[in-house]
């Protein structure tokens, strides 16, 4: 039996998922621009982002957009580094094994 199966049926392992994500929602998100609470707070897939967690955004009623994260503190960094950097992100695709890497 494989190592899923012993988890439990396909909907127990997605309501398992659903339930460690939901854990880790903030209980409150201040908007970065006028300081107001956030009231709509999305989960991000955080699928390639090792270390991390789970990403959560939320849009303030001011238009501004803020991210919460949480995970490894250097890979939490990152993200925010990466976030607040005056490069252009650049977002990729590829194979686990590293080949057929494509800009999307």
């Amino acid at each position: 039996m494989g190592q899923a199966k012993r988890r439990g049926t396909l909907e127990q392992r997605i309501a398992q998922a659903h339930a460690k994500i939901e854990a880790t929602r903030p209980e409150k998100l201040v908007c970065n621009g006028c300081g107001a609470d956030v009231k709509q707070i999305h989960p991000v897939s955080t699928r390639g982002l090792t270390g991390i967690e789970a990403i959560w955004l939320g849009q303030c009623d001011c238009g501004q957009t803020t991210f919460a994260a949480n995970g490894k503190p250097e890979a939490v960094q990152a993200f925010f580094d990466a976030l607040s950097s005056d490069t252009e992100l650049t977002l990729g695709r590829q194979r686990q094994d590293g080949s057929g890497h494509e800009t999307v």
